[in-house]
């Protein structure tokens, strides 16, 4: 509600010509400050609506006179009473948040509180990630002497501990069985929901490119939502996830969920709306209940069906099956079938090229069996379906693999149905496993 008083406060700044910001210190003051606060505050504004904050304002232009006049008059304090009239409504009606957003769509209660604790966790972890420069500077390297070695055979950083931990304090007791990346093993959820048995396991990455964390490059969680299969978890194919999800730790905490409902899929984008957490205002509750924080931005998600850019290591080419070599020549030139002349977009974190290709277009992967395929794969191929795009192994679609172990590793491209498809047709796109030291 602050916001949107700022929000208004500003636009009748602009739109006042009789307002001369010299003629009172403190009053000018005051409005700038609120302008500059607006413009660092912004992200709490959704854009579900596309009908502007600021024109349907202006239908309130009666009470609007009556501001104007008490801000020409430098009557600060009338015109913020007569602003919280107007911005009682807006501040109701034009924000969903997560838990009204799944009210919305008929998910269940147990599904539902499985998606928000996993929108927690990723509030957490990005609380981690807003210091963590700080904090490494403070240690001194006394993290990397005691660094261990994951099931994957990485070496892991302090923060893939510590979003690991996070995932699993929030999710045991809210789910039959857990797998993390982070894991050899599956862990056991907690017995019963309401007395009843779980019906839901998750499988997540809780930290994806967490070698981009020492220069601040964008970072992110995964994760795949499905039926809990008491005898054997986590052995289903992606085409039985009932959800999935991904965040994205940037200039903004972006958080996707795709969610299937019998036939069909869609998604949907949140952003954090108020990363205070010091001073609760706005949408801002109580940490127990912090997924209200994120508010609906993306309504409807959608991939184009085609794109104008290509995202992976362009620096493994000579490694590259001929089939890939032969697409990437072709695209640079304009010579697909589609005539596109493509561009490269790399940043070497797989939430954030993923991001970016759903909703620009074109297709991110690894031409390698590197991406894990109940961690990863799976779960962004199902986010891909639900926006109209598509996830292949450059063969199949991802969702149709059967996994045989929890650490399965898959070939990936995901994005434009028609650039995907395109690629599949070239043939002889995937790569040999190969490490490589970086």
């Amino acid at each position: 509600m602050e916001i949107l008083k700022i929000f208004l406060i500003v636009i009748l700044v602009h739109h006042t010509s009789a307002f001369n910001p010299a003629g009172s210190t403190s009053a000018s003051f005051l409005l700038i400050s609120c302008q500059n606060l607006f413009q660092n505050q912004r992200q709490f504004i959704s854009n579900a609506s596309p009908v502007s904050f600021e024109s349907r304002c202006y239908n309130k232009y009666s009470t609007l006179v009556s501001v104007r006049t008490a801000v020409q008059g430098r009557d600060v304090c009338r015109s913020t009473s007569l602003l919280s009239q107007m911005t009682e409504h807006y501040s109701c009606n034009d924000i969903t948040t997560l838990p009204q957003y799944l009210e919305q769509q008929n998910v269940d209660m147990e599904l539902s509180m499985v998606i928000c604790q996993a929108a927690i966790s990723c509030i957490e972890i990005s609380r981690h990630l807003a210091t963590l420069p700080i904090d490494s500077f403070l240690q001194d390297g006394q993290n990397a002497e005691s660094a261990k070695t994951n099931i994957q055979g990485e070496k892991q950083k302090p923060m893939d501990v510590i979003a690991n931990n996070i995932f699993i304090k929030n999710l045991q007791s809210h789910t039959g069985a857990l797998a993390s990346e982070e894991e050899e093993a599956i862990i056991l959820g907690s017995d019963s929901f309401n007395g009843t048995q779980h019906k839901y396991e998750i499988a997540f990455d809780p930290l994806d490119g967490s070698s981009n964390l020492d220069v601040s490059v964008p970072t992110g969680s995964i994760f795949g939502i499905a039926p809990y299969t008491l005898d054997k978890p986590f052995s289903s194919p992606g085409r039985k996830l009932v959800a999935a999800g991904y965040a994205v730790y940037s200039s903004s905490l972006e958080f996707v969920i795709s969610l299937t409902n019998g036939s069909d899929s869609f998604a949907a984008g949140f952003t954090l709306g108020n990363r205070n957490r010091s001073e609760p205002s706005g949408i801002r509750q109580e940490r127990s209940n912090e997924a209200v924080n994120f508010v609906l931005s993306r309504p409807n998600m959608q991939c184009p069906q085609q794109g104008s850019y290509y995202s992976l290591n362009d620096g493994r080419e000579p490694d590259w099956p001929k089939g890939l070599q032969r697409w990437i020549h072709d695209a640079k030139r304009g010579m697909t079938p589609s005539g596109q002349v493509y561009s490269s977009r790399y940043v070497c974190s797989l939430c954030a090229d993923v991001h970016r290709t759903l909703l620009k277009g074109g297709w991110a992967g690894n031409p390698r069996p590197h991406l894990r395929l109940l961690y990863e794969a799976a779960p962004l191929a199902h986010i891909a379906g639900a926006c109209g795009g598509r996830g292949s192994d450059g063969i199949q679609n991802i969702l149709d693999i059967e996994p045989i172990g929890l650490h399965d590793r898959t070939c990936v491209f995901i994005g434009s149905l028609k650039d995907v498809q395109e690629l599949e047709v070239y043939g002889d796109i995937q790569q040999s496993a190969k490490s490589y030291k970086v």
